[in-house]
């Protein structure tokens, strides 16, 4: 290949390289506002409050587990002894 032909194919290589690079930039962009669309449509199907987002912004990652884990704590019945002994002795039958 004659050298200006090769640095012709360079030019041309960067030029897509550049293109794509916006391209790829583009869709990033359009994922992003896809995504806050959804978030959008979830906030007002569930009716929250732009106070209650700002409070749900303001709680870490730690703070938000707890409260679900509490919340089905409560939600949760509690198993009493002799469910569990109940279960023992059918799990022994089984391996027997």
């Amino acid at each position: 290949m004659k050298r200006e032909t090769i640095k012709q194919n360079r030019i041309h290589a960067a030029e897509k390289k550049e293109y794509y690079t916006e391209r790829e930039k583009y869709w990033a962009r359009l994922e992003q506002e896809a995504d806050d669309a959804e978030s959008m449509k979830i906030i007002r199907k569930k009716k929250i409050t732009p106070e209650q987002l700002a409070i749900f912004n303001r709680l870490s990652e730690k703070e938000v587990e707890s409260i679900l884990a509490g919340r089905d704590k409560e939600n949760k019945p509690e198993h009493t002894g002799g469910e569990e002994e109940k279960e023992k002795n059918e799990n022994a039958k089984k391996i027997s």
